[in-house]
């Protein structure tokens, strides 16, 4: 058995790529060739791929990195002000990718959040890199923002309450940012510092990963707002809108005067008095004169093309036919 697993071995290790053949697939030109076996044309490189790297894809959503860059820069007010001194946020990235991967990729033990974005559905993830959390919480203690030797301490009542009060002082950012695409309200609904135990959705699902860095004294940290299609697919297509035109109005300006046209409308109404069913047979043979037995109708329905709005009484208003209408539920 020992020879047979060296045997493997030396068999691996002779199909393995030799530095020699890297550097000669990096040179231009010569007889190198692609994947498909053709061969590269004149002035092209051969390039080496890692295919076990996570599958992360650049998103274009303009709007969405208009509206969080916006949100960057009114987080960095809030965080100085909580610290009492000066720190930054920036926009970095707007990344997709499998819903598996990204958790995989989260740090353990982590410092993450679950999150509503109220009213979009479903829930939104929030995860700041535990140094990070740690460098701040040093700061809002007063501390120059170091970061503490345990790494288990992001998983503290201490630190998990900043975590906290660090959310609640970017709600009102979010809103603001958030403000020319829809209301957004954010909700806490849980914490988690094991990211095995969260449930991000379907694991070959696509989530977006907003990613902002924050700087705070000599510490530089990742915090990534995780956001899975679903919860944005009502807000998708305005989203991927550039971003550029007017910016949407608030429908309270013009609510009053839509809801007035609307009331000056005209509407076409209508009552079916009775109705007869007879066939086919009896329908052709009709001639001018004949008489269809109709029994008239206790109630009658108005109706405004199909759709029924009340029931009435039919008889006669100074000399027209009319309908009384009797109250909902009424005889």
């Amino acid at each position: 058995m020992g020879e047979a697993q060296a045997d493997v071995a030396t068999a691996k290790a002779a199909s393995a790529i030799s530095d020699e053949e890297v550097s000669a697939l990096l040179e231009k030109g010569g007889s190198e060739t692609l994947s498909s076996g053709e061969p590269l044309r004149p002035g092209e490189h051969a390039r080496l791929r890692d295919f076990i790297a996570p599958r992360i894809n650049r998103t274009r959503l303009p709007m969405l990195e208009i509206l969080s860059r916006t949100f960057a820069g009114h987080m960095g007010s809030s965080l100085s002000s909580l610290l009492g001194r000066e720190a930054s946020v920036e926009f970095t990235a707007l990344d997709s990718a499998k819903t598996g991967e990204i958790q995989a990729a989260l740090p353990v033990p982590g410092s993450l959040a679950i999150v509503r974005l109220k009213p979009l559905p479903g829930l939104a993830f929030v995860s700041v890199e535990p140094s990070l959390l740690l460098a701040l919480l040093d700061g809002y203690f007063g501390g120059s923002g170091r970061i503490a030797g345990d790494s288990q301490a992001v998983t503290g009542p201490t630190a998990q309450r900043f975590l906290v009060l660090l959310l609640r002082s970017f709600a009102a950012d979010l809103s603001v940012a958030w403000a020319p695409v829809t209301p957004i309200e954010l909700e806490l609904v849980k914490q988690e510092t094991n990211p095995s135990l969260l449930n991000l959705g379907d694991p070959l699902g696509s989530i977006l990963a907003v990613r902002f860095t924050v700087e705070f004294a000599a510490h530089s940290g990742r915090m990534d707002w995780l956001l899975p299609e679903t919860l944005v697919a009502p807000i998708r297509e305005t989203l991927g809108s550039e971003g550029g035109g007017t910016p949407v109005r608030n429908s309270e300006n013009w609510a009053p005067a839509l809801c007035t046209a609307l009331q000056e409308a005209e509407l076409e109404a209508r009552a079916i008095l009775a109705q007869a069913q007879i066939s086919l047979r009896e329908l052709v043979c009709l001639a001018p004169g004949d008489i269809v037995p109709i029994d008239a109708p206790q109630y009658v329905t108005l109706l405004a093309g199909e759709v029924p709005l009340y029931r009435g009484r039919f008889g006669v208003s100074q000399g027209r036919n009319s309908l009384k209408i009797l109250p909902r539920g009424g005889t």
